[in-house]
């Protein structure tokens, strides 16, 4: 049911196949109201939506019947990808429901969803036994479920539930990957996090389900609206995500951006050149009716979803995806945090990015977080093993800058010659030219912190020469500030120094 097309860190660009067409991962599902929807089905697919999600039990109680026969395609005016939710929202807002989960489970089998989650119950943001319960709950209805949804030609979600409680969250995947046919697994509760911006909370949430799921399998975060966690969450392996978010916020006046929310009041101008904003300034916006600005404001909201979900894609296809999250994390101080907090992953996200792409592009390097990039990384970890492989055999190691982006100016395959540079570090001669030693791209003023790490790993390989009795000869270019600094930490740890340019 799912293949992986492309991978870029831990994000995945996929396809689901449904019975009743294919969905493209990373996808968003707008959660649809049948009851009460100000903005039509045509004018969410015209915003580049072909899949949303409702509420199966809403729709049981108010349609009942009437939904069986029409279906819940019919019953929506939509013929793309319907996901219906069990109810478990209600149960988190309001405490239960009044239906059994085989009512729920058999409703949507009736109705025709294309992807169904059980009755499971949401953590929320709650005390550790509470959120056990939730878990042992959610856990016990997945296998009273089984006979229900075995071959039922829906695909059924799995939800995994905990909060912020880390190891029930890994508990609750481990328990849920060893559960059979269920297509597709859930992240339940991020909301109330998102809600006070908590958005490195949702990610430990994440990754600490996503350690334990199967890589072949998708998985949907539960109520991940807001345009700056997406990115993120994707970047960690999520594959699906629903909100009511676009709505909700146009009710209360609220115009997304890719970085952050205002209230139409205290905007000029409109950032943004999408089909609705182009036609009407703020201060219009503000003149017409109730109900054609929160029109005007949902329909908006999607638009920018939608770019943010295809701007993930395109970093994925050109391996730059860290590099897209380095620029969001400038653009609100929780981001950047959340950013931040990715270095814990290192190793989960070198595991799965790419060693090479059919069409590489060198990487952008803008300041000391550029070195955390997995390909950075990677290579520096290598370059120290063949260093150290290198002090082995040679008695002089001569260390020269890399001046030129793109080649290796010369020594070839000398052994006795490490290149350094910002950001990448050391680069054995042997394998300059390895991407991304010369596939980059950096600011011509390089950060102070870059600098002091390229002066660690000066003192770092002095102390292992030493050792060895090694002798380090360093080369510099007066016109360079970088190289600089370096010949200076090299003069003061004894080092013999020689001015090349």
């Amino acid at each position: 049911m799912f293949s992986i097309k492309d991978i870029d860190l831990a994000g995945r660009i996929g396809k689901l196949k449904l019975k009743r067409g294919d969905v493209e991962t990373p996808a968003f599902f707008p959660v649809i109201d049948p009851a009460r929807q100000e903005l039509g089905l045509e004018d969410v697919r015209a915003a580049g939506f072909n899949q949303v999600i409702t509420n199966a039990y809403l729709l049981l109680k108010r349609f009942g019947e009437e939904a069986i026969k029409k279906g819940v395609h019919g019953i929506l005016g939509f013929n793309g990808i319907v996901m219906t939710d069990s109810g478990a929202y209600q149960i988190l807002e309001y405490g239960g429901i009044e239906f059994e989960q085989d009512t729920i489970i058999e409703y949507q089998k009736a109705i025709g969803s294309d992807i169904g989650v059980i009755l499971d119950v949401p953590t929320g943001d709650v005390d550790y036994e509470r959120a056990k319960s939730t878990v042992e709950v959610t856990l016990r209805r997945a296998l009273e479920a089984l006979k229900l949804i075995k071959d039922s030609g829906v695909a059924w979600v799995l939800p995994v539930q905990g909060g912020r409680h880390l190891d029930l969250v890994e508990y609750s995947a481990r328990e849920a990957s060893k559960i059979p046919y269920y297509s597709i697994y859930g992240i339940g509760s991020p909301t109330e996090f998102l809600e006070k911006y908590e958005l490195t909370t949702v990610l430990k949430m994440v990754y600490s389900a996503k350690k334990h799921l199967p890589d072949s399998k998708p998985v949907h975060l539960f109520g991940a609206g807001h345009p700056l966690i997406l990115p993120f969450a994707i970047a960690l392996g999520v594959d699906m995500f629903d909100s009511a978010s676009y709505i909700l916020y146009a009710r209360d006046g609220r115009y997304m951006t890719e970085y952050g929310v205002y209230r139409v009041e205290e905007l000029e101008y409109f950032p943004c050149n999408c089909p609705v904003c182009s036609r009407m300034e703020p201060r219009g916006l503000l003149e017409v009716s109730r109900d054609e600005r929160v029109k005007f404001l949902a329909l908006h909201n999607l638009h920018v979803i939608k770019r943010v979900m295809m701007r993930v894609k395109q970093a994925i296809r050109e391996g730059r995806l860290w590099e897209y999250l380095e620029e969001i994390s400038r653009k609100h101080p929780r981001a950047m945090e959340a950013f931040r907090g990715l270095r814990r992953f290192y190793k989960y996200f070198e595991l799965r990015t790419p060693l090479s792409k059919g069409h590489v592009y060198g990487i952008r390097l803008y300041d000391v977080e550029s070195i955390w990039n997995p390909k950075v990384l990677r290579f520096r970890l290598r370059s120290w093993r063949v260093i150290e492989a290198m002090l082995e055999e040679v008695g002089e190691v001569f260390l020269k800058p890399l001046l030129i982006d793109g080649e290796c100016i010369d020594g070839g395959v000398d052994v006795s010659i490490i290149y350094y540079t910002p950001y990448i570090g050391l680069v054995p001669s042997v394998i300059c030219g390895v991407y991304p030693s010369t596939q980059h791209v950096r600011a011509r003023n390089v950060d102070s912190r870059v600098l002091e790490d390229l002066v660690y790993s000066l003192r770092s390989i002095s102390v292992k020469a030493r050792r060895r009795g090694v002798k380090l000869k360093v080369g510099y270019c007066g016109s360079l500030s970088w190289t600089l600094i370096v010949a200076r930490e090299a003069e003061a740890l004894g080092l013999d120094v020689v001015e090349l340019c």
